[in-house]
């Protein structure tokens, strides 16, 4: 089978070598210094798991969308920051001839609501989403390492089409040492990833704080107490599910289960802030923001971490 990944970032550059270690034929979409560091070194995981190298010339590179082979893909994944999913939309539904009849399209991506750009192009059941709460860092360009992991990388459709066409996805990259399945319910896993991501990113990156050192504050604690308090709020006003009843349960599993596993993680977020570059933030929070707005909440603790994060990228 056959993967174009459009985003050659650290965890597309994982999820690369995971599936050409298992099998699967590779190619990214990357530009500049990353595309020529793939050219000519190749690709590598590591720390985590099993260290994989898949030497120069054995996976693919493309910087032009026009020159991707025709009929040539059995899935598309998904793994740019949210902000650039209007213009790869666009540029994949122009190009859409390098899809397979039966390609789907995979989400790896942080927040909610990032679909929606691929949606006035794709129909419902071409479109899959994942949940992904295993951290990923890069370097070098072409190398990606494995930080942390706290649950299986997850797959499914939210609109509740079968997952066999995804099954032989996450089959791949659980051969290649990173638990990964496939989800019926992929929405209580979203919801749940995006209370973990609202929580912690964006106060980390205010602050500088690693995920650990958040938790050990008394003063980032009770601000989260605050924020995942206010995230129950909405997604029990919009009708949405996960795992955890109320936000009492599910602040005992992450201040003595999810955080220690994730203890030294900076998030992407922080990584973004300290490159000065544009942040996800209107996929994570501002995509809270907006469930709010539409349930007629107000949710002032999500809207200053909001207001923070965007005046911190009015300085780039």
């Amino acid at each position: 089978m056959k993967v174009l990944i459009i985003g050659a970032g650290a965890l597309g550059v994982g999820i690369g070598a995971s599936l050409k270690d298992s099998g699967f034929e590779v190619d990214f979409f990357a530009k500049g210094a990353t595309k020529e560091a793939i050219d000519r070194y190749g690709i590598s995981r590591k720390n985590l798991f099993k260290d994989i190298y898949i030497p120069a010339g054995q996976v693919g590179t493309y910087d032009d969308y026009e020159e991707l082979p025709e009929e040539a893909y059995d899935y598309i994944i998904i793994s740019t920051k949210t902000v650039a999913n209007d213009d790869v939309a666009e540029n994949l539904d122009n190009n859409s001839i390098c899809m397979k009849d039966d390609c789907k399209i995979v989400f790896m991506q942080n927040g909610m609501g990032y679909e929606e750009p691929f949606m006035k192009y794709f129909e419902q059941h071409e479109v899959y989403h994942s949940r992904v709460i295993t951290g990923f860092r890069k370097e070098v360009p072409n190398e990606s390492i494995l930080t942390a992991h706290q649950n299986p990388i997850l797959i499914g459709s939210i609109y509740g089409y079968s997952n066999d066409a995804v099954e032989p996805l996450a089959e791949a990259i659980n051969k290649s040492g990173i638990p990964a399945k496939t989800e019926t319910d992929i929405s209580k896993a979203l919801w749940a990833k995006l209370i973990y991501n609202t929580t912690l990113n964006p106060l980390g990156a205010i602050l500088g704080m690693s995920y650990g050192e958040l938790a050990d504050s008394d003063y980032a604690h009770s601000i989260m107490d605050i924020l995942i308090e206010e995230t129950f709020e909405i997604m029990n006003r919009a009708g949405g599910k996960t795992y955890w009843t109320n936000a009492d349960e599910y602040r005992v599993a992450l201040f003595e289960e999810m955080i220690p596993d994730t203890y030294e993680h900076r998030s992407s977020t922080l990584q973004d802030i300290e490159r000065k570059q544009k942040t996800e933030i209107d996929t994570l929070t501002g995509a809270l923001l907006n469930v709010a707005s539409n349930c007629n909440m107000t949710v002032p603790m999500h809207s200053m971490i909001y207001s923070l994060i965007k005046a911190l990228e009015e300085k780039f």
